[in-house]
């Protein structure tokens, strides 16, 4: 199983939050226009759902997208991380484009295919990960919004499948003028995928059907596997052009494999923007 990027899934939570948030209290926009759009976000702890490098670095990322009133849209993101054994340091990018469906009240949704552009010494867990592709889909509502996505994952030798189900509810606080808007999104999430596996037997050998012994043989085989659970209240302000974040996420990795380092991990995302 190569990994997505999880370091990218907070910073487009973050901004499908704000999305959300524009689009006040999911009133659709009958004017629709091109965004462009530029945020710098914190990550306490880089993780893939649960799975971590043996430095436990932390990470920054800088994005810049701009999305045409036609639904296109193209966004770049630089990856920095840190840890024991070096200081911040640039160790990737990852280059985005796609398709946002038109929003109405009750859907909205997305196409993409992302290239990942890492450094060759790279210490992120999803490393091995070359190309994305992929859909999401959110249903919306007044009790839970329903969000279900799935993606395909390329790297050298593999691809993998990928599934996401979760629910997250929106609370609009807004301020006496209405220029300054608050909003928390309770958020809970099950990600599941193909994880690759390999094992070693004996295999018995024989001469004219007779045993004569037996030797080492390996084999492998892919299994589809609930991957972890993810609970996440992200706190979102807008101010006109300006927006910031919060997110403290906690993560429950499941299905680890060997070599896999993977626990418990409560981590927060923070991040300031500007969509123009």
């Amino acid at each position: 199983m190569k990994p997505l990027n999880k370091f990218l899934l907070s910073a487009l939570t973050f901004i499908l939050g704000v999305c959300r948030l524009n689009a006040q209290n999911n009133q659709v926009d009958a004017d629709p226009k091109s965004i462009f759009s530029a945020s710098v976000n914190y990550v306490s702890k880089l993780n893939y759902f649960g799975r971590v490098d043996s430095l436990k670095s932390s990470g920054m990322l800088t994005s810049i997208g701009y999305q045409h009133k036609s639904g296109l849209y193209a966004q770049s993101n630089f990856i920095f991380i840190q840890n024991a054994a070096q200081p911040l340091n640039y160790t990737g990018a990852s280059l985005e484009g796609g398709y946002k469906f038109p929003q109405s009240k009750h859907f909205s949704g997305n196409l993409f295919f992302t290239d990942f552009l890492y450094k060759d010494n790279s210490v992120l867990v999803q490393s091995a990960l070359h190309y994305q592709t992929g859909i999401n889909l959110v249903v919306n509502n007044n009790i839970a919004n329903i969000n279900t996505g799935a993606d395909l994952k390329f790297s050298n030798d593999k691809t993998d499948l990928g599934i996401s189900f979760g629910v997250d509810h929106i609370f609009l606080i807004k301020t006496a003028n209405k220029k300054i808007v608050w909003a928390i999104n309770p958020s809970a999430y099950t990600y599941w995928g193909t994880q690759n596996f390999s094992y070693s037997y004996l295999q018995k050998t024989s001469f004219l059907g007779i045993p004569t012994g037996s030797v080492p043989a390996s084999a492998s085989y892919t299994r589809f596997n609930l991957l972890s659970y993810e609970f996440s209240a992200p706190v979102v302000l807008v101010a006109g052009k300006l927006n910031a974040s919060f997110i403290p996420s906690f993560v429950v990795p499941e299905n680890l494999i060997a070599n896999e380092r993977g626990m418990q991990l409560f981590y927060c995302t923070i991040g300031i923007g500007i969509r123009l």
